[in-house]
């Protein structure tokens, strides 16, 4: 291995600037951050464990389907540990890949020289990629620090030639696995980098410190546990998971070739092409605010060609790692075996800015003999970096003031927040969106975390079919992927507060209640309340215009407690007539004593002498097709029977 590069006070002077650089463009405008479903789902699974509610084996489902692994949850777990705030664990993730840019400069530093880890520092704080891929609460945007960590005690503890192998080198060897272990599950696609550890135990066997190995082994499997007792229960529960997921991919249909993480590449290396991704639909009009020449980081691609042929020429011991580390996500999807996302190479990031600072290094080394030619080489590098700088303040102007479409930059966290404190104030807050599943439909997760310790009870409703009269007074919500005059219109007020979150954008409204409105749309005949053993208590129907209307009374929040409910009209003959069976309002958003009212199409008949009201789950994985009966119990809390039978004049 080449020399090492000592680090003296001037270099930390330069560190501490390069620090505040990285920090400036992450924490700088902090709130104009991404705050969507995965964020927000992320973040109720570290809000639980970190109180206390669940310890989780899995994180939330990947695109494939298949679980993520958990140890996103148990990083994002500190802060929420610290505060309920997710706008705290957005300053977290920022903070940490900080870090990140630090020990970046460390390996470049070390290993590389002091200009290389100068280039490479700089490069990766002011990369507008990897800027905006370390600002929000996403598997993705925090995995690269641990990633970067792992490397660095790798190389010290494996590669750095030594005559006392003591004990800094041992703690580097029994660390370094296991954090890179840890990191490669934050999120699935880091996990193409795993052959790093097998390169770098071969290229160092000979420095192994079997001791600190077998402790490491050790580590590392108690990282993987999790995971693997996590996997193996949702198995157990849906056995064909895996093979699902892969027959979804697109590898079913024969095998193809994409050039999309070539092109990647060239985005993630040069800092160019962020409005492919920030907002898709209006690229053209997002790239009128760049400066000019800010292709001009393309430079930084071809100086990673030139980094390449330099590490195979100089850094010989470094090209196997370097190439995998830089390349091997790439290569492994461009067989088109599953679409390709840019932020599956976030990873990469840091390797192809050191191959660029590489190749930059051997130029400045070249033309060291012409101070004025190294001092322009490094003025037009400053010009990029300037360049890059203005370029993504101007973006964040962007996605502040305009409506960006789905799959684009969504609303700031910064417009949320300002609902946020006018929903502070309520006893209850009922959001009407799309959608109820917290797992399928963002509003659900969003604002059960914004508000987790602010707010009593947060139910978030459907335009229709639902109605919710809860016991205190409560705010409503109504997001902007509502249906039009949700819940027949219900829940307006005269003193709307509207809130246009921007240009563009329907926006959110809020209305305020003291108490809740009265229902409108007919009579509900009162029945002797009756419990299913799920807590749900029937308190009342009407049966009239070929629409049934059921009343209920909710016991306090029971997540995962989806059911289903059924109305059927029977005869004289006990032959059933017809039949409704239809989703009741998820278990996440029964708050205690509230009155729930629902309805749907039950065509009438003269001939119907009962009808019967029930409860049932249906059956997932390895029990899709079954359905499981929620019992009646009585006064006792005993089981009469599955259903509720009701006469009818």
């Amino acid at each position: 291995m080449r020399g090492i590069t000592p680090i003296k006070r001037r270099d930390l002077v330069v560190l501490c600037i390069i620090l505040l650089i990285a920090g400036w463009m992450r924490l700088g405008r902090s709130d104009i951050v991404e705050y969507f479903h995965d964020d927000a789902m992320l973040s109720t699974l570290a809000l639980e464990m970190a109180n206390g509610e669940n310890f989780p084996l899995t994180g939330i489902l990947s695109s494939t389907g298949i679980p993520n692994p958990p140890t996103s949850v148990y990083v994002m777990a500190i802060p929420f540990s610290l505060s309920s705030d997710p706008n705290f664990a957005i300053h977290f993730v920022m903070l940490l890949n900080v870090v990140g840019v630090g020990i970046l400069w460390m390996i470049a530093h070390r290993y590389f020289g002091r200009q290389v880890g100068i280039f490479v520092s700089l490069a990766y704080a002011i990369n507008p990629w990897a800027v905006l891929f370390s600002r929000k609460i996403w598997a993705q945007d925090f995995h690269t620090p641990f990633i970067l960590l792992g490397l660095l005690l790798l190389l010290y503890g494996f590669w750095e030639s030594s005559d006392q192998r003591g004990w800094k080198q041992a703690f580097a060897q029994l660390l370094s696995i296991p954090i890179l272990l840890f990191a490669f599950q934050i999120h699935f696609a880091a996990l193409a980098l795993a052959p790093i550890i097998l390169v770098a135990l071969w290229m160092g066997r000979k420095r192994i410190i079997w001791r600190a190995m077998l402790i490491s082994f050790i580590l590392s499997a108690c990282v993987l546990a999790p995971y693997i007792i996590g996997l193996t229960e949702t198995l157990s529960q849906d056995a064909t998971r895996i093979s699902d997921a892969a027959n979804r991919s697109s590898a079913s249909n024969g095998v193809s070739f994409t050039s999309e993480p070539i092109i990647d590449t060239g985005y993630l290396s040069s800092g160019a092409g962020l409005e492919t991704w920030v907002a898709p639909d209006q690229q053209d009009k997002l790239r009128e605010t760049y400066p000019p020449f800010t292709q001009a980081g393309l430079l930084f691609s071809l100086l990673m060609l030139v980094g390449i042929v330099i590490v195979w020429k100089t850094y010989r011991q470094f090209t196997l790692l370097m190439l995998i580390w830089a390349f091997l996500p790439q290569l492994a999807l461009i067989i088109n075996w599953t679409p390709v996302y840019v932020h599956y190479f976030i990873p990469s990031i840091p390797a192809m800015l050191l191959l660029a600072g590489i190749g930059f290094g051997y130029i400045l080394q070249f033309i060291a003999l012409s101070r004025i030619i190294s001092g322009l080489a490094w003025g037009l590098i400053f010009v990029i970096f300037g360049l890059q700088i203005i370029q993504w303040h101007n973006i964040l102007d962007y996605v502040e003031t305009h409506h960006i479409p789905y799959p684009g930059f969504t609303t700031p966290i910064r417009n949320l927040n300002m609902i946020r404190e006018t929903l502070k104030d309520s006893d209850d807050v009922l959001i009407i969106s799309q959608g109820m599943s917290w797992n399928l439909h963002h509003e659900v997760a969003v604002w059960d975390t914004l508000l987790w310790d602010e707010v009593g009870c947060v139910r978030t409703l459907i335009g229709d079919g639902y109605a919710v009269f809860p016991a205190h007074a409560f705010s409503v919500v109504i997001a902007p992927d509502a249906s039009p005059n949700p819940v027949n219109n219900l829940y307006q007020t005269d003193n709307p507060i509207h809130y246009e979150t921007r240009q563009g954008d329907t926006g959110y409204t809020v209305y305020q209640w003291d108490s809740s409105p009265q229902w409108t749309q007919g009579a509900i005949e009162p029945i002797n309340a009756t419990l299913f053993d799920n807590g749900v208590q029937l308190t009342g129907y009407t049966h009239e215009n070929n629409t049934i209307t059921l009343e209920w009374r909710l016991p306090a929040q029971h997540k995962g407690a989806d059911y289903q409910y059924s109305a059927q009209l029977f005869g004289s003959d006990g032959n059933r007539i017809t039949q409704l069976d239809k989703t009741f309002w998820h278990g996440r958003h029964w708050c205690e004593n509230d009155r729930l009212i629902t309805w749907g199409i039950l065509p009438s008949d003269t001939n119907a002498t009962t009808l019967s009201i029930g409860m049932y789950r249906l059956g997932t994985g390895n029990e899709d097709g079954q359905f499981f009966n929620a019992n009646v119990l009585d006064e006792l809390g005993n089981p009469i029977g599955q259903s509720i039978d009701i006469q009818l004049d």
